[in-house]
């Protein structure tokens, strides 16, 4: 549904539809049947748990979708969204009246967006809730992600969830549930997203990329993307599969390369590449974690312990490099260095 406008997010991606405007899920069975018990058992609240990009909160507005146009959820499996319904195209637009979609804000100034959501927005939704409702629709907030939110959010957000009003659905999209209030988790029934098989990536990129992908790269796109299709849809528009090669090729060599080492963060570290900056963060920890699930398989249980917290321990970097405003060239050389020290030379 590409042919209308839609509001741009923090995570858009240019010429692929958003979540709220997406017309097909693919894969996922086991998690909607899920979500669809629980809907018909009159819970408010669902945690939709998995990796970031495999589909979770286009599985939200395709049940948003649903409950919004009346439709029936007696099957095991979601209806398509039809673009012709106003309701429909209202949900893509931002514009329903019966929902409200919270992620990261727009910033004050610039052209850019905040880093979390913050507690205004979620005034917002209890603005909303506050206001008189269609007594045969429900009314749905959508957090995506819930890990976005600061503290204070957070305790605000759970205030809502504790006494929620009549016939309203909280959809809260989560990459990983470990960092969020054990309270608003222990309102929420919990639905867990695995990420896809290779060959339902390669039909997401078909679908999504409407044909700019060619097809012979769908597959190694799909293979680098781990289950992922947004990463695998990323990768394809903003050159991440030779990003991916350069990142390989510095770990693999015996001396660190100073040289390429500084070409990549160039790239990725310039002012306004924030994606390329996004995806070598993401491919840097996605190979420690490939490399901590070889060795536990391998039966190097130790060695898996030591690439865990390496793991780890590169995710904190990362966060604190935004949370201080640290220079990003300057802490991907600092974290290149520091991967070629743990895995380099040839992924010793």
């Amino acid at each position: 549904m590409t042919d209308q406008q839609t509001p741009e997010y923090h995570d858009t991606l240019e010429g692929i539809a958003p979540p709220s405007a997406s017309t097909r899920l693919v894969g996922h069975e086991t998690a909607v049947a899920q979500m669809l018990s629980i809907v018909r058992s009159g819970h408010h609240a669902i945690l939709l748990d998995g990796e970031q990009g495999i589909g979770k909160a286009t599985a939200a507005f395709h049940l948003a979708n649903a409950l919004l146009d009346g439709a029936s959820l007696l099957d095991e499996r979601l209806p398509a969204p039809n673009p012709s319904s106003p309701g429909v195209r209202q949900v893509a637009q931002g514009a329903h009246p019966n929902l409200i979609h919270l992620t990261r804000p727009r910033a004050a100034t610039g052209t850019g967006f905040k880093t979390a959501i913050t507690i205004d927005e979620v005034r917002r939704v209890q603005h909303f809730l506050s206001m008189t409702a269609s007594v045969d629709r429900p009314r749905i907030v959508i957090v995506d992600p819930v890990g976005d939110m600061p503290r204070g959010a957070a305790n605000a957000l759970l205030k809502t969830l504790e006494e929620p009003p009549f016939n309203t659905l909280f959809l809260l999209v989560s990459h990983g549930s470990g960092g969020l209030l054990a309270t608003i988790r222990s309102r929420c029934q919990i639905v867990r997203f695995a990420p896809l098989p290779d060959s339902q990536v390669e039909e997401v990129i078909t679908l999504a990329g409407q044909g700019a992908v060619p097809e012979s790269d769908t597959g190694r796109l799909a293979a680098l993307s781990g289950g992922r299709p947004r990463l695998a849809l990323t990768l394809a528009l903003f050159g991440g599969a030779e990003l991916r090669d350069s990142l390989e090729k510095l770990l693999a060599a015996p001396r660190f390369d100073t040289m390429l080492a500084h070409r990549l963060a160039e790239v990725a570290g310039a002012k306004g590449n924030d994606t390329h900056n996004a995806l070598l963060r993401e491919m840097a920890v996605d190979i420690v974690r490939s490399r901590a699930r070889s060795a536990a398989l391998s039966g190097d249980l130790r060695g898996a312990d030591r690439l865990a917290a390496f793991e780890r321990e590169l995710a904190q970097r990362f966060a604190e490099a935004d949370a201080f405003g640290l220079d990003r060239k300057q802490e991907l050389l600092v974290a290149s260095a520091r991967m070629h020290d743990v895995l380099g030379g040839a992924g010793r």
